[in-house]
């Protein structure tokens, strides 16, 4: 079988998709003519001998076939085909895919088979024929859970889907109201009270009460997971019709940002025991998600949403094999070039930006080589000038702090480092991005060449995130982007979220503990900054992450697709995107 990337032709009406599918069935693996009888006939198509009859008619009025039945007892029939099976196959592939049945087209399909179709997969990408959008994404999505979401994409889908109670606003860059419409702070930030806006429902119709926000917060606070410290503060929760009485152990000026990050996402009241939760999670965000596997993700315009109605009515997430050519209306996310038609390639638009975050190497401090920060700061050093001076193209900048705005770490010396004293064997971990394993064997081709044996452990992101590196690793390659709201992102790295608390030394863990109780505690927002500015600069100059490079994200989409802004996570707001011929 054959599959090409050109735009299919719609079958004929009065040949139906599953008189093909019978028909394959048939005439595969048969000489033409073939001399059968029709008993044999009625087994290939798996039915009784009248309705075998009626179909060869059928297929006989396609003229995709001659049927001659024989005359006299004992006699065979003759069997003409007139259409390829493997032709009439490739059609129904194509019309699966442009109906938007992908899962269909790869049902039974052997391993070879299902390659072909997934390089065909971009030609049936941009507007489907239901008013919606079909974008690639180069792997399905992982578990949906809010409370476990590390990954910037399943982060993103997640408040698509789940509404929380407030809310960032990239255009103000400020919180405001979501679930709930009002706040205030008493007792100098230890007693919050919000009120719920009337009439909330959730995507299945149930109604949203308090009694599921406080519920969803104090899972939150009792769940092990990788953002348990956003509601550890929290003492009780308080309801009162609508109304929800949050009582803190500290005070938090912060609490309106945390209830805006997507693991305090509002869910229906023990939801998460339904078996398909996490990869089905029901919400009151402005999508629904109608499927999630291994082909596609979908999300439905939610009708009941509180807000303001998507734009388009469907949006399909489709694995799309990388560095597939795109059609005419589509997004690439995260790729330095865009391959089109012909004839496009002048017309797609370009937008760029620094990501707020850096990708950087962590070394164990229990390793001798790296037991001292001055240690750990000299191979960063290092690092960094073979890093920045192997990396290719444009999209990654030499990093000397967490944000790119920061310039904690000297400018590096024209004159290229001595390579520092190196263990003899390494044994580095980084998870499943091509970005971080490219990275990894960059820092591994330096350390070879001082002499150190690297072995390279790729895991998967839910594995890296769960922390299976923590114990036998020596050094890891790993990235942090923060999301919209930066403020509370530089908040949450120094509170617990980043992976280089996990070799932290006690004394500096303790020291960030405080400086982010302080935080919180603080008023006013400049003075929230200044301070974690000044912790990240501590971190850096103890070697506790050694930064590495910051990445240009790059979003290039046709200008028929309207509504298309780069969030800060590399995404974009899909309650915006529009088609003007939807």
């Amino acid at each position: 079988m054959r599959m090409t990337a050109s735009k299919p032709k719609p079958a004929p009406p009065a040949a139906p998709s599953l008189l093909r599918e019978q028909y394959i069935r048939l005439a595969e693996g048969l000489p033409s003519p073939a001399s059968l009888s029709l008993g044999a006939v009625a087994e290939r198509l798996c039915c009784g001998e009248r309705n075998a009859r009626l179909l060869l008619a059928r297929m006989q009025a396609q003229t995709w076939l001659s049927w001659t039945p024989s005359r006299g007892r004992g006699r065979l029939s003759t069997l003409t085909l007139h259409q390829d099976p493997g032709a009439l196959r490739v059609l129904q592939l194509q019309q699966l895919l442009e109906d938007g049945r992908v899962e269909a087209a790869f049902r039974g399909l052997p391993p070879a088979a299902r390659s072909r179709v997934k390089q065909a997969l971009p030609a049936f990408l941009g507007a489907s024929p239901g008013g919606g959008l079909r974008m690639p994404f180069y792997r399905p999505l992982h578990a949906l859970d809010p409370i476990h979401v590390t990954r910037r994409t399943e982060a993103h889908m997640v408040s698509q889907l789940c509404e929380r109670l407030s809310a960032y606003d990239l255009t103000s860059e400020s919180i405001v109201p979501a679930l709930a419409h009002h706040w205030e702070s008493r007792e100098d930030g230890r007693c919050w009270r919000l009120w719920l806006r009337p009439g909330l429902r959730f995507q299945d119709g149930r109604p949203l009460r308090a009694r599921d926000a406080a519920a969803s917060l104090l899972r939150l606070r009792d769940t092990a997971g990788p953002h348990r410290a956003l509601m550890s503060h929290l003492q009780d929760i308080a309801c009162k019709g609508q109304r929800l009485d949050l009582q803190l152990l500290s005070p938090d000026h912060l609490l309106p940002h945390r209830l805006a990050h997507h693991a305090c996402a509002i869910l229906p009241e023990g939801d998460w025991a339904r078996p398909d939760f996490t990869q089905l999670p029901i919400g009151a965000g402005a999508f629904r998600l109608l499927r999630n596997n291994e082909h596609r993700a979908t999300l439905q315009a939610f009708e009941g949403y509180w807000g303001i109605r998507p734009l388009l009515d469907q949006i399909d997430l489709w694995v799309v094999p990388a560095g597939s050519a795109m059609p005419a209306v589509d997004i690439k996310l995260g790729q330095q070039s865009t391959q089109a038609h012909p004839g496009q390639q002048k017309r797609w638009q370009v937008l760029q930006q620094a990501e707020q975050g850096c990708d950087f190497v962590l070394l164990k401090p229990s390793r001798p080589a790296f037991a001292t920060a001055a240690a750990r700061c000299a191979i960063g050093h290092w690092l960094r000038s073979h890093v920045a001076g192997t990396t290719p193209g444009t999209r990654f900048r030499p990093a000397r702090a967490w944000l790119p705005a920061w310039q904690h770490l000297l400018r590096p010396d024209p004159r290229p480092p001595a390579a520092p004293p190196l263990p003899r064997q390494l044994l580095m971990f980084t998870y499943e991005l091509d970005e971080h394993i490219a990275l990894a064997r960059r820092v591994i081709e330096a350390c070879e060449a001082a002499g150190s044996s690297v072995r390279l452990e790729v895991v998967s992101a839910p594995e890296f995130a769960a922390g299976v590196w923590h114990g036998p690793a020596d050094l890891v390659v790993a990235g942090e982007v923060l999301g919209d709201d930066m403020e509370f992102g530089q908040y949450s790295a120094l509170s617990g979220e980043a992976g280089f608390h996990a070799w932290l030394p006690p004394a500096l863990r303790k020291s960030l503990a405080t400086i982010c109780r302080a935080t919180a505690a603080e008023a006013l927002p400049a003075q929230r900054l200044a301070a974690m500015e000044s912790a990240f600069r501590r971190l850096a100059l103890a070697g506790a992450f050694l930064p590495m490079r910051h990445v240009l994200q790059q979003l290039t989409h046709a200008p028929e697709l309207g509504g298309v802004a780069l969030a800060r996570c590399g995404w974009m707001d899909f309650r915006k995107l529009w088609l003007p011929g939807a």
